[in-house]
C-alpha cells in the first residue's frame, strides 16, 4: 500500500526529510505533502520533484483539516504548533502529540522528567518575584531564567549573574513572570546529545555526540569513538532508553544533556530530527532523516552506526560563516572530506543558513 506523508513546516528539517523520497526503498511513499505558513522556505528547493507538493497557508483548524485529508500519516519539523488544533486532526501524527503536549511547555517537561526519576538540574516555577529571590537564597547566582514556550536556539533564555542583572530583567518582564521558570546554572563540562527512534517497540539509537555553543546557538558537533568517556556514554544511553520507554511512539527523538561532575542531566528533549545529528548525513550508515521516515512507516531499521568520525559546523549568519568554516578546513583537509549543505535561507540576524560536515578519510 502506497502512502501519503504530511509534514508540518517547510524549513530545513522538512527539506532534508523530503530529500529521502527518491531512495528506492521509499517507493511505499506516493507523495509528501509539506504545509508551511511561510512562502520563502528551504522546501522550495524541492518544487520540481513531482512527488513533493507544498501547500501554503495559516495554521488554522480548517486549513490543517484540509491538509490532513490528503495524508495517511502526519509528522512535524517543529514543536510550537497549536496542540488543540492537532488534537482535532483524525490522522495518526508521529511522534504522538500526547508527548508533544508535555514537551511544549518546558516547565511541564521538567516536571514530567523529575516525576519519572530522570536526572534533571534544580529548577522551580515562577509566579512572583519572591519565587526568584527565594530560589537565589538557596542556590545563589548565577541563575538561568527560561521561557516556558516557544524558545529555541537560546532565544528566551537569560543567564543572570547578579542582582543588578536580575533587576534589569525584571523591569522588562515583571508582568509576564508566569511565562518563565528558573534553573540553577550548571557550569557543565560539555553538552552531549543522543538521537534514535523505536522500531516495532525496539529502541535504536546512534552513539552520543559532543556539542559546542556560542551565544546560545550550536556552532559545532563532534563525533569520535573516544570523545566522550565510557561511563558518561553509558549513562546517556541508559537514560535515553528509559526516556523512550516513557515516550512510546514512532519517530526520531533527540535528547540533550549537560555533563557535569561525572554525571549527566537532561537539558531538553526534541520530538523531531535535530541539528546535532546533521552529522549523520555523511558519517553514519543511515541518516536521522531516513531513520525518522523508516520509524513512522514501520520499515526495518538497521543497527545505527557511525562509519566515520567527523565534525558538523553550522553556517550561521553574522556569527560563523561558510568562509570561517572553510578556513578551519584548510588546516585539516588532508584528513577530512567536506560536504556543504545550504538551506536556501536568507542571512537575517543570527540564523542557521546551512551546515558543513567534515568526514574523516579512511
Amino acid at each position: 500500500m502506497r502512502m501519503n506523508i504530511g509534514i508540518l513546516g517547510g524549513g530545513q528539517l522538512a527539506y532534508m526529510l523530503s530529500e529521502n523520497i527518491d531512495k528506492n526503498f521509499f517507493n511505499i511513499i506516493e507523495c509528501i505533502y509539506i504545509y508551511s505558513d511561510k512562502y520563502d522556505i528551504p522546501c522550495n528547493l524541492l518544487k520540481e520533484n513531482t512527488k513533493i507538493s507544498i501547500i501554503y497557508g495559516d495554521y488554522t483548524l480548517q486549513n490543517l483539516i484540509d491538509f490532513s485529508n490528503k495524508c495517511d500519516i502526519i509528522t512535524y519539523e517543529f514543536e510550537n504548533i497549536d496542540i488543540n488544533i492537532l488534537k482535532q486532526l483524525e490522522k495518526p501524527i508521529y511522534p504522538d502529540i500526547k508527548y508533544l503536549e508535555i514537551i511544549q511547555d518546558k516547565l511541564i517537561q521538567k516536571d514530567f522528567l523529575k516525576e519519572n526519576n530522570l536526572n534533571v538540574g534544580v529548577y522551580n516555577i515562577i509566579n512572583s518575584t519572591e519565587d526568584i529571590h527565594d530560589f537565589i537564597k538557596v542556590y545563589d547566582y548565577p541563575i538561568i531564567i527560561k521561557a516556558r514556550r516557544g524558545s529555541f536556539d537560546g532565544r528566551g533564555n537569560k543567564v543572570i549573574q547578579n542582582e543588578e542583572e536580575l533587576n534589569n530583567w525584571l523591569m522588562d518582564n515583571k508582568n509576564v513572570l508566569n511565562k518563565y521558570y528558573i534553573e540553577d546554572f550548571i557550569n557543565f563540562n560539555s553538552e552531549l546529545s543522543i538521537c534514535g527512534a523505536k522500531n516495532n517497540g525496539i529502541i535504536k539509537f546512534y552513539e552520543p555526540v559532543k556539542n559546542l555553543h556560542q551565544k546560545n546557538i550550536l556552532i559545532k558537533t563532534e563525533y569520535t569513538n573516544d570523545i566522550i568517556k565510557n561511563n558518561i556514554k553509558s549513562k546517556v544511553k541508559n537514560i535515553y532508553c528509559d526516556l523512550l520507554s516513557l515516550f512510546d511512539t514512532k519517530g526520531v527523538i533527540c535528547c540533550e544533556f549537560f555533563e557535569y561532575n561525572n554525571d549527566v542531566y537532561i537539558n531538553e528533549i526534541a520530538l523531531r530530527v535535530h541539528n546535532t545529528y546533521h552529522i549523520s548525513l555523511d558519517c553514519c550508515n543511515i541518516s536521522q532523516f531516513e531513520l525518522h521516515l523508516r520509524s513512522i512507516l514501520d520499515l526495518d531499521i538497521p543497527k545505527l552506526i557511525f562509519n566515520k568520525n567527523g565534525y558538523m559546523y553550522n553556517m550561521i549568519s553574522n556569527l560563523q560563516t561558510e568562509d570561517d568554516i572553510l578556513d578551519i578546513y584548510q588546516n585539516i583537509k588532508d584528513k577530512y572530506d567536506i560536504k556543504v549543505k545550504k538551506y536556501n535561507k536568507k542571512p537575517l540576524g543570527i540564523r542557521k543558513i546551512g551546515h558543513v560536515n567534515f568526514i574523516e578519510k579512511i
